[in-house]
């Protein structure tokens, strides 16, 4: 359950705390708050799947509502949905089948096709926010541990991982790439092992996303991150029981 401003039933601010959650938007019919909430979710490059069934607007407002939507998703696909790797060719023919022909038609085959297409879009992306610095003396243990503990956690749950240094960038700057990769990603994964000063400036920035801090056992907490729940992972101990701690810790917080 979220709640808005206590009291308030404002339609644009519902819509802005969805936007904040969602991770894909599919629209049918509407008018003026649909195309809003469209708007919302495309600036923070989540997918948005438009269908064209002609319902009209409850209030008569609007541009056109998801059916104007569904025809510019046929003119620019990649604005609406972003496809997996390898599946990008694919991303027209994908959307040009879920045309409904004003209704005609049949119902379980548009369902079909929509529930294809969701399992070829980009999954929900995690930041990784970690000791890179190759020569200090406890990478090896952070590298071991998001190798064998948070990458098997995160693909379990379907999602993927975003990391400096490790994943392709489409930025020459890793500065940018940072600030970009925190600010489109659903949630961040935080860790904190060997005080790095970079990794809590980018626990700051993720703030605003779901937020998982770990560290290994041991790490002192600075300043007010005493106040956020941690996972102390320790070296020593398998890859499976860290794998169903970590699990276990990011049901129970989140």
């Amino acid at each position: 359950m979220e709640s808005i401003l206590l009291g308030s039933r404002a339609a644009a601010l519902i819509r802005e705390r969805q936007a904040q959650f969602g991770d894909v938007l599919v629209t049918i019919g509407g008018g003026t708050g649909v195309e809003h909430l469209a708007a919302l979710y495309q600036k923070r490059r989540r997918s948005v799947i438009p269908l064209d069934l002609p319902l009209g607007s409850s209030r008569e407002d609007g541009t056109g509502g998801s059916e104007r939507l569904a025809r510019e998703s046929r003119a620019e696909p990649t604005r609406f949905i972003t496809m997996r790797r390898g599946l990008e060719d694919r991303t027209n023919a994908q959307l040009a089948g879920l045309a409904t022909r004003q209704g005609a038609e049949p119902d379980q085959q548009i369902a079909d096709r929509l529930v294809q297409l969701l399992s070829m879009l980009v999954p929900p992306r995690v930041f990784y926010v970690r000791l890179l610095d190759q020569d200090h003396a406890r990478f090896g243990a952070v590298e071991k541990f998001f190798r064998g503990v948070v990458d098997a956690v995160v693909e379990e749950a379907g999602l993927e991982r975003v990391e400096m240094g490790t994943d392709e960038s489409a930025h020459a700057f890793m500065n940018v790439a940072i600030f970009e990769g925190i600010h489109f990603s659903t949630a961040a994964v935080v860790d904190i092992t060997g005080h790095r000063p970079n990794c809590f400036i980018e626990l700051a920035l993720a703030r605003g996303l779901r937020t998982i801090v770990t560290a290994e056992k041991g790490t002192p907490l600075l300043f007010d991150q005493q106040a956020i729940p941690c996972y102390f992972w320790k070296e020593e101990e398998s890859d499976g029981v860290r794998q169903e701690a970590l699990r276990s810790f990011w049901k129970e917080k989140h």
